[in-house]
């Protein structure tokens, strides 16, 4: 499959004259904030990456016609988002064909990752029949300053057309064309917008600030021709949305701007060709907040184009209509409709010379993925009908039909299309393919966490040694156990196991609100939903619950606690009321939401699945993920399902098939049973997903109901950093059962929703083990269970490892906005880091010789070169580190703000 190339500048970016260059210290650095300043290469010869049938998106930018004829439109693929670009096509027989992609402005993105969008602008010809492309450029889809950019042609009509250089006009962006005023100046409305636009987290509070006093609806004047723009004016509309403003010049010279707002529109007017305007207030044009489009015609009309009649704010943009105003928008005529379907929106266009009006608008911009023009005249709009010859709508421009680009991820991995991937082989037992790790990106973003060597995605080159490490069982284990009479007696939905509290799965959580650690576990076997808190994760204490007996949050029943759960505080949560989330299994599952574990939301069912699902959070992607429970060739095995919103998410008839055990995980040697997945939970760890699989060994169930003893589960790793794909170079268990009898932690091994927590320098790994056996004596397959807990040093999963010899570790190609490179290390010899650029020649003054020594044994250090301890001179560079080692371990770097 062919897709667009988002091109990486990999050289600093030198600033460019006219502009402030603040110092290297910020949040990103100075030659990645400058990207937008810099002129995008215009592609006046695209390839079929760039057809309709490769594009994925359709949001109409504009149209307008040349001297002779020639109808150009432009229109943006990519998505309404950081990946938008601009297409133009053409067409020489009045919109009936259309060209093949003539022209291509895709902004490259910056090597740390971070996305660079062309999202808005416009065509216009003007009075010299010169053609323009007005287009902006910003990081994201704004970064607070933006920039609006022009071309110009002046053989639009030739074969092959020349387009002038890209020059920078101002801050900012326009999505309408210019007025020229009856004194000959051109009008150009320019937007800022306002800071809650901003889509760079880094930027969101003070980026750009010098610019908060013109963030409004611009005006801005050529009295040349274009040659040099001057700001004139403005208005700053209260609940803007995005402003889109137009301006006409009424007959009584004043001036008339019309703006999107979050109500509809909204107006000014200026007695002073823009320089001063009137205070806005509401139009009693009503719309949906959308585009609309408002121009003077050669009979002295004016037109407007907008959804639905001109009284009505419609729910949806739907029934895009034309309007006639002979008296300068005090009153309208006609209404003609255009197209009536859901989805349009965005209206633009020009008047040719011989009256007719084209308009062009888009169709379901991610859906249908239409750009659509028609052409009336004004009798057309009075008649509320087509009556004049020739007249046409709904004439197709452009309909994309390629597959949806699901976008690059932080670490510069590009998803698939089809996401998510649906090619995944239940019958097979082989190791899951892990693409990412075959494709790599040529660089690698690393400003979001830890970067540890669990795998090879970060490695180009090494000598040294990869060592991994099990979680160490803590001494005072087991640290919570049963002593509740719900959690000592037979009850619950299966009465006839005893002494049980168990998270299967729970929750573990930190709660900054209360700076208590809390854990959401099972009172009982198959009981009630309770809480215990803890403040250092070994003394736990049950606090009254305020609805129910003891500590519990939900009765045991099936219309209650029902079977197992899976919980998860969400100390992010937008809304108070969802901060803690529930799955519970009611035959089928339902989803839940409270605000504080007390008072839940009615159950939303979900799809029909197994007895032992869970859902965790990917950050990353800012999506909820369910682990699904089915039975599969290889037994137990999981699907997946995703969605932005948790309770939403409760759909899951497109779930796809996941993993399951395979022929690497070894059965037991004294059971015999080919291994299967019995659960799968994640959390983002750090820059990757870390999941917990729970490896089932058996016996069967009736084997050990009847022999009254837990079968076997254990707890194994596995890292993706795609969020779906898992690599699990490790099979030894994380967390084992000790198989022996009279241990609490015998065997049926469970992690819990959350994973883990990160305490100080160490990773808590809690667990639920069982030992079949109660205090009272009394035996059974799950009776018997209490939860420890396994620890890990900070990012300890894999060291790489060198000898007295030593040896070295070469990143791939990376990028970063940190300026301090921090390790964990134990080194008994030396660790010294160079840095080199993509050629691998080092870059001064970063040189191993260079480089101040570490020895010790850290979890967070600082590499230090002598003179300086930042790498200012590379920030937002592709560089590679070369790490030398000797007589020591090197778990994790990562780039930091400071030192």
């Amino acid at each position: 499959m062919l897709q667009p190339k988002k091109l990486c500048l990999t050289a600093l970016l030198s600033f460019l004259p006219g502009f402030l260059v603040a110092q290297n210290e910020g949040p990103l650095p100075q030659s990645i904030l400058d990207l937008p300043l810099q002129p995008v290469k215009i592609n006046t010869n695209p390839g079929p990456e760039y057809s309709d049938a490769q594009r994925d998106y359709a949001m109409v930018i504009g149209a307008d016609r040349t001297a002779k004829g020639r109808i150009w439109a432009a229109w943006v693929a990519g998505g309404d988002s950081p990946r938008a670009y601009f297409v133009a096509a053409s067409s020489d027989d009045d919109g009936k064909t259309w060209s093949e992609p003539r022209l291509v402005i895709d902004a490259p993105d910056a090597p740390t990752g971070l996305e660079a969008s062309v999202l808005v602008g416009n065509f216009w010809t003007d009075p010299t029949g010169r053609l323009w492309l007005f287009y902006d450029q910003s990081l994201h889809m704004f970064d607070g300053r933006a920039g609006l950019w022009a071309i110009t042609c002046d053989n639009p009509d030739d074969e092959n057309p020349v387009w002038s250089e890209p020059r920078r006009i101002w801050h900012g962006m326009t999505l309408n064309k210019p007025t020229v005023l009856s004194n000959g100046e051109w009008l150009l409305p320019i937007s800022l917008w306002t800071r809650d636009r901003i889509g760079v987290p880094e930027l969101r509070e003070k980026g750009y600030a010098d610019l908060d006093a013109v963030r409004m609806a611009n005006v801005f004047v050529s009295t040349d021709q274009g040659t040099t723009w001057t700001r004139r004016g403005g208005v700053m509309f209260p609940e803007t949305d995005f402003d889109e403003h137009m301006v006409v010049e009424l007959k009584d010279g004043r001036l008339w701007m019309m703006a999107r707002t979050k109500y509809g529109i909204a107006e000014s007017f200026s007695s002073d060709q823009g320089r001063t305007w009137s205070a806005p207030k509401p139009s009693s044009i009503q719309n949906v907040s959308a585009r609309f489009f408002l121009r003077r015609l050669a009979s002295g009309n004016l037109l407007l184009v907008k959804n639905g009649p001109l009284d009505q704010r419609l729910k949806s943009r739907s029934h895009m209509m034309a309007f006639l105003s002979k008296d300068d928008g005090q009153t309208w005529q006609g209404g003609l409709l255009l197209d009536e379907r859901n989805g349009v929106s965005y209206p633009d266009g020009f008047q040719s010379p011989d009256g007719v009006i084209h308009i062009v608008h888009d169709r379901g911009r991610a859906s249908e993925r239409e750009i659509l023009m028609h052409r009336f005249t004004e009798a057309d709009i009075l008649a509320g009908k087509l009556i004049t010859p020739g007249s046409e709508i709904k004439m197709m421009v452009s309909k994309a039909t390629g597959p949806v680009i699901t976008g690059r991820l932080y670490n510069g991995i590009e998803l698939p299309p089809e996401w998510p991937p649906k090619n995944g082989d239940p019958k097979s037992y082989a190791p899951m393919p892990v693409p990412y790790l075959q494709h790599k990106p040529k660089v690698i973003p690393i400003d979001r966490g830890r970067q540890l060597f669990v795998d090879d995605f970060l490695i180009e080159s090494t000598s040294l040694k990869r060592t991994w490490h099990q979680a160490r069982k803590h001494e005072a284990n087991p640290v919570f156990k049963p002593e509740t009479a719900e959690e000592l007696a037979s009850t619950g939905l299966e009465g006839n196991e005893q002494a049980v509290c168990y998270l299967g799965h729970g929750g573990v959580f930190h709660d900054p609100e209360e700076n208590l650690y809390k854990m959401f576990y099972t009172a009982g076997w198959r009981g009630g939903l309770a809480l215990a808190t803890s403040t250092d994760l070994l003394n736990w204490q049950r606090p009254k619950s305020d609805t129910l007996t003891g500590n519990l949050l939900l009765p045991s029943g099936r219309d209650w606690a029902g079977g197992d759960n899976s919980v998860w505080l969400d100390v992010n949560a937008r809304n108070p009321l969802e901060r803690v989330k529930l799955m519970t299994d009611r035959r089928p599952h339902t989803l839940h939401v409270s605000p504080n574990g007390q008072v839940w939301s009615q159950g939303v069912s979900t799809g029909k699945a197994g007895d032992y699902c869970s859902f965790f959070y990917n950050p990353f992607r800012k999506v909820w993920c369910y682990s699904i429970k089915q039975d599969g060739p290889h037994g137990r095995s999981r699907w997946y399902a995703e969605n932005s919103d948790f309770l939403k998410g409760a759909d899951w008839s497109n779930s796809v098939y996941w993993c399951n055990a395979d022929h690497l995980d070894q059965p037991d040697p004294e059971v015999g049973d080919p291994a299967q997945l019995y659960s799968l939970n994640a959390v983002a760890y750090e820059s990757l997903m870390l999941g917990e699989f729970y490896i089932h060994l058996g016996p069967n169930n009736k084997i050990c109901d009847q022999g009254k003893f837990p079968k076997i589960t254990e707890i194994k790793l596995g890292f993706s950093r795609d969020g779906f794909h898992w690599d699990r170079p490790d099979r030894q268990p994380f967390i084992a059962a000790t198989r022996k009898e009279g241990d609490w932690d015998r065997a049926y091994i469970h992690g819990t929703t959350g994973v883990c927590v990160v305490k100080d320098d160490e990773i808590w790994f809690p667990y639920t083990g069982y030992s079949g056996s109660a205090p009272n004596g009394h035996r059974g397959m799950y009776s018997g269970a209490a939860i420890g807990m396994a620890i890990l040093r900070r990012d300890g999963f894999a060291s790489m490892d060198a000898a007295e010899t030593g040896g070295t570790l070469t990143t791939e190609a990376v990028a970063f906005n940190g300026r301090c490179l921090h390790v964990n290390a134990a080194v008994k010899g030396s660790l010294t880091v160079e840095v080199l650029d993509e050629n691998g020649q080092v870059i001064s003054p970063y040189t191993q010789e260079n480089c101040e020594v570490f020895q010790g044994d850290q979890t967070r250090t600082l590499i230090r070169w002598k003179g300086t301890e930042t790498l200012d001179a590379v920030r937002g560079t592709p560089v590679k580190f070369r790490f030398h080692l000797r007589d020591g371990s090197l778990y994790a770097f990562w780039m930091e703000s400071t030192p």
